[in-house]
């Protein structure tokens, strides 16, 4: 059986962790970073709409600071980030295919110029759906409601996932993750990609923070999501 690191945050982790387990793989886990609540109050005012590029942006927020909210459309990124705003109690919901960019382009062709969105998201986030809607003239209130921070490891801990994980495959989420994974890998002497055959990334911007002399193990999945990222498995 092939043996799968994990490397994004927790909870999220355990949960591909045990996909990973039903579908017959041996994964370990190794989180790179970790997402914690900024502790930030949502803003008051008239708003037409709700967006959220992260389900991590409403994991860390009180769900009764939703509730003037939850009447409002809600664009998420994509279905993982749909999921968890229909659990939080929003009702009316569009699913992005994962990309940022292009839900950027969806906001700005069906909403007016001189709307106003809400949107919930991270402290580290890239700037395209914002450059979209601005370009747009749509307003755009931004709440960061967490951060991504990385987690240390000491030399015995990491050590101890890599000797007793030996993954073949590694995945990487995001490019944050990327660059603090080879970090790691680094602190620990090359123990993880001695063993890795494959290294599989959301997208070639994540696989552009890897050194070079790991090309040939790198694989993008067709699409920025887990279940696409999983599914380069069957193809080794």
């Amino acid at each position: 059986m092939r043996r799968v690191l994990v490397t994004r945050p927790q909870p999220d982790a355990a949960l591909t962790a045990a996909k990973l387990e039903t579908a017959g793989y041996l994964p370990s886990c190794l989180p790179v970073s970790e997402t914690v609540a900024t502790g930030a109050s949502l803003p008051l005012g008239s708003f037409d709409a709700v967006a959220v590029t992260s389900a991590n942006a409403l994991r860390h927020i009180n769900s009764d600071l939703l509730a003037p909210y939850r009447h409002l459309q809600l664009y998420a990124v994509g279905e993982k980030t749909a999921s968890v705003a229909r659990d939080a109690g929003f009702e009316t919901i569009y699913a992005g295919d994962g990309w940022g960019l292009h839900l950027g382009r969806h906001v700005a062709a069906v909403m007016s110029a001189g709307s106003h969105v809400l949107y919930l998201t991270g402290k580290i986030r890239r700037p395209d759906f914002e450059a979209q809607l601005s370009a747009a003239g749509i307003n755009l209130t931004v709440t960061e409601t967490y951060d991504t921070r990385p987690v240390a490891y000491s030399d015995a801990e990491l050590n101890g996932i890599a000797d007793t994980g030996r993954a073949e495959v590694i995945l990487l989420y995001s490019a944050v993750a990327a660059r603090q994974f080879v970090a790691l890998d680094k602190q620990a002497k090359g123990a993880f990609i001695q063993n890795a055959k494959y290294i599989f990334c959301l997208s070639q911007r994540i696989a552009a923070e890897l050194p070079d002399n790991w090309n040939a193990q790198v694989r993008i999945s067709e699409m920025p999501d887990e279940d696409a990222l999983l599914r380069l498995l069957a193809l080794i």
